[in-house]
């Protein structure tokens, strides 16, 4: 039973203990208050960047931190969705291939993985268009119908222009934005775990696995706090991480401090069900940031009348 569950139910017996007479519509409320806790629903799905494997400063076992990270997600039961650029995918068909074969979907975070700033628009849909032809063969073999698309680094655009002409070509081809709630620095925790070394020192090591499982929690009751605010209400989550040797020593334990916070895993389609994923957003920030922080800190005066009330 949820903590506040709990509490409440210990508080209607200390108040029962300590005062003979109860009235009839305070038990009631706290009755309410019970069930209120019970229903908040706390659901997230788990989504990986830059497969078959992050950029790093040091060279590692690419296969086998890939490997790792799939028998993890089968232990908690994770169906998760990994984004491939596409420059890679020709020399790791066989590693992509296992991922997708453990059940898991495959994306298109383009082809150079260059951020949408960097490039012309028309440049921008090429590299879009180049990854997808990378994957669409083995996609196609391994029947997965659905095509999803991520911003490379959680950038949309700096102005309108490109947003909508990008956003055509994407719902010309049904490709579906893969948006992200919850971003953390784990590229900042993965060099730090480089520096200590291929053998770390315990207590550094202990230290730095403490510090990344805070961060990713904090991170996410942060997000929570901005659902509250902005829907009133808690949304399907998406945490974006990376496949990198950071998240192939540490993911277990990621996993098991969200279902230890009360969380449940779902697809990156159950999440992006979620109706906060469909509403407007004006964000032209150079900062790549979650979804829920792009809506409240959209410019008013570009969002759609309905939004902007």
């Amino acid at each position: 039973m949820p903590r506040l569950a709990t509490t409440a139910i210990a508080l209607l017996v200390v108040i029962g203990l300590s005062s003979p007479v109860i009235s009839q519509s305070r038990t009631k409320s706290i009755k309410q208050d019970v069930q209120q806790a019970q229903k908040v629903r706390k659901e997230i799905a788990v989504t990986f960047d830059e497969l078959p494997f992050a950029e790093a400063f040091v060279s590692g076992d690419h296969r086998a931190i890939v490997h790792t990270v799939i028998d993890v997600l089968q232990k908690h039961h994770v169906r998760a969705v990994g984004f491939a650029v596409g420059s890679k995918v020709a020399g790791a068909q066989d590693l992509l291939g296992e991922w997708l074969n453990a059940g898991h979907g495959l994306g298109n975070l383009s082809y150079s993985h260059h951020d949408i700033g960097d490039l012309s628009i028309e440049q921008f849909i090429t590299d879009i268009r180049k990854g997808a032809d990378e994957l669409q063969p083995m996609l196609d073999g391994f029947g997965q119908q659905k095509r999803y698309f991520r911003y490379p680094f959680l950038h949309y655009g700096s102005n309108m222009k490109t947003r909508e002409e990008v956003g055509r070509f994407l719902s010309a081809y049904t490709i579906v934005v893969a948006h992200v709630s919850v971003v953390v620095e784990d590229y900042v925790f993965n060099l730090g775990l480089e520096k200590l070394g291929r053998k770390a020192d315990s207590v550094a090591y202990g230290k730095l696995r403490a510090e990344y499982i805070a961060h990713v929690m904090s991170r996410v009751a942060e997000v929570e706090k901005s659902s509250q605010k902005l829907l009133q209400r808690q949304c399907r989550q998406i945490l974006q991480l990376r496949m990198n040797r950071l998240n192939g020593a540490f993911l277990d334990d990621i996993l098991s401090a969200l279902e230890g916070n009360g969380y449940k895993f779902v697809t990156l389609d159950a999440a992006l069900a979620d109706p906060v994923y469909q509403k407007a957003e004006a964000y032209y920030g150079n900062r790549g940031t979650g979804y829920l922080d792009m809506i409240a800190d959209s410019d008013p005066d570009l969002l759609p009348a309905e939004e902007s009330k």
